[in-house]
């Protein structure tokens, strides 16, 4: 457990100097957009296009992986969004956006800091091959359903084409998908990076993670704990252990999955409930309160969590 406190501490330090930042008015919401756009359009896309550039691949398509990750990122959205309409008795739309909190994970400025810190970049592959479908999958499926809910409200049918279409544009244009998929293609073709260009990849991305934990502080200070306090909770239980738990019994027992690629997946998957949830609640109007909620009190309680987590996976054998 010293060694996950040693491990989490840190990281949430960040981004409690990130919040502070912008709570005490030392930095403003430019400044942290700015460094917001330099993390995802620059520093992120080359810390995985390097890694992936520089990572082996195994030889068959890795399905027990991708089922245990988003099987269960599935099994929670719904269960979340059943619990949402039949229990809190919330309206459609705003079940399907309490669901998606469930299962959308701050995969990017949190999961990946924690993981390849606590676990090397040889932790990085089962990342690497869940978040090549993670946005596509997640996005693609919130859209139709949301657009679906609007319909029921009085609204024109939506054409399952052009929200496909959209989500796949929008996927293809995501910075950190192209340098997944570019440092995949790369390391493909067996031809090693240049030493200059490699070292100057390695400069912008070693200041990923920093400053993707930084950003991520600074935006805290934009969301309410107090909306919805009852919804937040429930999307938070689902988030930090429904689905962390769900994803561990598939890797480890029905897919047996190597020790690494379980840990990898597990923790994750016990990401706090990402920003992104957030803006999507506000664009559609959809439980705008309890999806900002949930952002803050699922990764305040993701401390303790994680905490959980990476001390029952970091502990000596």
């Amino acid at each position: 457990m010293d060694v996950a406190l040693g491990l989490v501490l840190p990281i949430f330090g960040v981004i409690g100097l990130g919040y502070v930042a912008v709570r005490s008015k030392l930095l403003g919401a430019g400044a942290i957009d700015g460094l917001d756009a330099y993390v995802f359009t620059f520093a992120m896309p080359v810390l995985l296009f390097r890694n992936l550039a520089h990572t082996e691949f195994p030889a068959t398509l890795p399905w027990g992986l991708w089922i245990s990750y988003y099987g269960a990122m599935l099994a929670v959205w719904a269960a979340g969004s059943l619990v949402a309409l039949y229990v809190l008795r919330r309206p459609a739309k705003d079940s399907v956006m309490l669901g998606f909190g469930c299962g959308q994970g701050n995969t990017i400025m949190l999961g990946l800091p924690i993981i390849l810190t606590g676990f090397g970049p040889e932790a990085g592959t089962p990342v690497f091959l869940i978040l090549a479908f993670h946005g596509i999958i997640l996005f693609a499926i919130a859209t139709f359903l949301l657009e679906l809910t609007r319909v029921r409200e009085g609204e024109a049918q939506p054409r399952f084409r052009a929200i496909f279409k959209e989500g796949l544009l929008n996927t293809a244009k995501n910075p950190v998908i192209i340098g997944i998929a570019g440092g995949v293609i790369y390391g493909q073709l067996g031809v090693p990076l240049p030493a200059v260009v490699d070292n100057s990849l390695e400069m912008v991305a070693r200041s990923a993670i920093p400053c993707a934990l930084f950003v991520l502080g600074g935006m805290l200070t934009r969301y309410a704990i107090r909306r919805s306090i009852g919804a937040a909770s429930m999307t938070s239980l689902f988030k930090l252990v429904a689905h962390p738990a769900l994803v561990f019994v598939l890797a480890q027992f029905v897919f047996g999955l190597e020790p690494l690629w379980v840990a990898a997946a597990t923790i994750l998957a016990g990401m706090p409930t990402g920003v992104y949830s957030s803006i999507l609640a506000n664009r559609y109007g959809a439980a705008p309160g309890a999806a900002s909620s949930a952002v803050v009190l699922s990764t305040a309680a993701s401390l303790i969590t994680l905490t959980v987590l990476l001390g029952f996976f970091l502990a000596p054998a």
